[in-house]
């Protein structure tokens, strides 16, 4: 009887090890998954789905200057520029309600492209429909100089020159090459 207990006991241990050992290995699967960088610091997308037939609105074929990838998006109405040297705010639809301020928290639908290519490295719109809320505290220099002074239902086109986008120091995986000036077209959807 008492051998047959013992068999019952290392059978319960060695299940035990088993169950211990997958619950490892899950916990460490998902410590280590790769995570995609958002080039925008500071803003919130939440969880929400591709969609791509919004992505595509976005796209132009691609031009002599991006041979290299011939799936690239390219920013529509932007001609590429080889050097930025200072902070360039166009208002391509100026807006008629409130006027943001630097201290302010916005919702936005932007794309991103950098300047040199036009190719879009990021849109809003890759993550569905609901724009992106961030405090401008929070976001690149070109950002929190670009935004204040737009209008609700306003759009603004940033041409950033890289020492306020980021510099030598992009975020990693986002497609953007170090010290690239940027180009953001900017639709201002709310104030918070």
């Amino acid at each position: 009887m008492k051998n047959k207990s013992t068999k019952e006991n290392i059978s319960v241990i060695v299940s035990f090890i088993v169950v211990v050992g997958f619950i490892g290995l899950a916990v460490y699967i998902l410590m280590n998954k790769t995570e995609k960088v958002d080039p925008l610091k500071g803003i919130n997308t939440g969880e929400v789905k591709i969609d791509e037939s919004k992505a595509k609105q976005e796209e132009q074929p691609s031009t002599s200057q991006n041979k290299m990838d011939q799936n690239a998006r390219i920013l529509s109405g932007f001609t590429p520029v080889s050097k930025v040297s200072s902070l360039e705010k166009i208002d391509t639809v100026v807006g008629s309600g409130q006027e943001a301020k630097a201290s302010d928290t916005v919702s936005v639908q932007y794309t991103g492209a950098v300047a040199s290519t036009g190719v879009i490295f990021q849109s809003s719109k890759d993550f569905g429909t609901d724009p992106v809320t961030f405090a401008l505290s929070g976001v690149i220099k070109g950002w929190t100089d670009g935004i204040p002074g737009m209008k609700v239902g306003g759009t603004r086109r940033l041409v950033i020159p890289a020492e306020m986008a980021y510099g030598a120091n992009p975020p990693q995986g986002s497609g953007i090459p170090a010290n690239a000036d940027l180009v953001f077209d900017v639709e201002l959807v709310a104030i918070k």
